[in-house]
């Protein structure tokens, strides 16, 4: 799991918010907010089980705003799915995560993305890094990983692992810009052998 669950999550889920220069109302009217708050309300009471006389109500609340979400504004983010702290998302409408599904921190998904299982009945869902990036109508399906910092783009299909930092597209996707590799001043190199003898 991740360190700062529950409020500590949402905290740096508004956090995210902040910095793209919401505020006020226009952050608190914003239902992708209200869809991320639903979301981390029931994952809470899912993985922290607190005290029956709190639970009952609770659970009680997040099960209308949960429905209000999935039906109303087509956000289905199962509380079983593990997302990291400082997910934005920036349109409502389209959003289904799978309670399988993994999500590292600070993520960013537009509308119309499915993180799924596969089909036929196969088990497992995507496993994805921090910081990853997901366009408009994008599908993510089936026991995948995508590395950290990967941008996968509009209306692409990802069946298949996507390198940490890539940029993929396409259907199926395919890999059309790789993440710059480190490279090593000789001097530098040369230096550091030395300091390690």
């Amino acid at each position: 799991m991740f360190e700062g669950d529950g409020m500590g999550a949402f905290a740096a889920d508004v956090a995210r918010y902040r910095t793209r220069g919401y505020s006020g109302k226009e952050l608190w009217l914003n239902p992708a907010v209200w869809s991320i708050a639903s979301y981390r309300l029931a994952n809470w009471l899912h993985t922290a089980r607190p005290f029956v006389l709190l639970r009952v109500p609770l659970k009680l609340l997040s099960y209308v705003a949960n429905k209000f979400c999935e039906v109303f504004m087509e956000m289905c983010i199962d509380p079983h799915a593990t997302i990291g702290p400082g997910l934005y998302i920036g349109h409502i409408g389209g959003i289904h995560i799978n309670p399988q599904a993994v999500l590292g921190s600070d993520c960013d998904l537009a509308h119309r993305v499915t993180i799924g299982a596969s089909a036929m009945g196969r088990k497992g869902a995507p496993v994805l890094g921090d910081g990853v990036y997901i366009g408009t109508g994008a599908t993510l399906v089936g026991k995948i990983k995508v590395g950290s910092g990967a941008k996968i783009a509009a209306n692409t299909l990802v069946i298949n692992n996507v390198p940490a930092g890539a940029t993929v597209m396409g259907v199926p996707a395919r890999v059309i810009l790789r993440a710059p590799e480190a490279v090593e001043t000789p001097g530098v190199a040369v230096a550091e052998a030395a300091d390690a003898e």
